[in-house]
């Protein structure tokens, strides 16, 4: 905990010193002290509702993230699958692994045991490739990371003043529960980058693809300004299909996390150039 003390004094004489929106709003505020602890664990609640979909699908798991190494691990279990893909998973159900090593993310699941070449186990995935052959740049847009953590980045784009929901209890820790709205327009003045047009250039097509630059966000923030809990929802439209996705993610014992390797690389499929050529075939 002295550790963890630390960090935060050292975090809060950095706002401070920063824009003076970031110094006065709770949200961005406490954004900037958790990403100044080290790492944290994480538990993670998704659930998809839409056209086409009988009941909700949801997703839930747990894993940690190390914001100054960029990596971390997540498992993830799913309700709710489409019945025409139900028949295609095994005997337990859908179960995903997922490693985070800074853009590139290797996924697991008994559902493609004995599915890939050569009796791999894992699917990679080089974020950072097909995000750029798309038009956007995850580096850029999360600050370095590519991992469910990286919507603390965001949080350091509110706009308006946050207001203030009550107190609450989230795992037991008294926190502030607060409502604000991400302004995507205003993320690259406060990511760091090098190169703010192409950055520009990803948000505006971001924005198009959701259709407004506002992201409506809950924060519930603890007494040492550490983020506790975030929760968003989306709406998302595909053609004339339409979705809205919930999402809500549990920050917990902050400080130092495992290490993470890679999977061994005998047992890995990079399927990243498959995906782009069939970004290709398609537009």
């Amino acid at each position: 905990m002295p550790g963890i003390a630390a960090a935060v004094a050292l975090a809060l004489s950095a706002t401070g010193c920063g824009t003076s929106g970031s110094a006065i709003d709770p949200v961005a505020r406490a954004a900037q002290v958790t990403s100044h602890v080290g790492g944290a664990h994480i538990a993670v609640d998704i659930q998809v509702t839409g056209d086409g979909l009988a009941e909700p699908f949801t997703m839930a798991g747990q894993g940690f993230f190390n914001y100054n190494t960029d990596e971390g691990t997540l498992t993830l279990d799913a309700t709710g699958v489409p019945a025409g893909a139900a028949p295609a998973l095994p005997p337990g159900g859908l179960h995903i692994e997922e490693i985070f090593k800074s853009s590139t993310i290797y996924i697991g699941s008994p559902l493609l045991a004995g599915r890939l070449p050569d009796g791999a186990r894992w699917l990679k995935l080089d974020l950072g490739r097909f995000a750029q052959a798309i038009g956007f740049n995850l580096q850029q847009l999360a600050g370095g990371q590519s991992n469910p953590a990286q919507l603390l980045q965001f949080l350091r784009a509110t706009s308006g003043a946050p207001a203030r929901v009550g107190s609450e209890l989230v795992r037991g820790v008294p926190t502030t529960h607060y409502r604000a709205t991400v302004d995507l327009r205003k993320v690259a003045d406060v990511l760091p980058s090098g190169h703010a047009g192409q950055l520009q250039a990803s948000l505006a097509k971001l924005i198009a693809q959701m259709g407004t630059s506002k992201i409506p966000v809950e924060v519930w923030v603890d007494h040492q300004r550490l983020v506790r809990r975030m929760a968003l929802t989306l709406s998302l439209s595909t053609g004339a299909q339409r979705a809205r996705l919930g999402m809500t993610i549990d920050l917990f014992e902050f400080g130092p996390t495992p290490s993470v390797s890679p999977p061994p690389q005998a047992e890995v499929f990079d399927v990243t150039q498959a995906a782009l050529a069939g970004l290709g075939a398609t537009g």
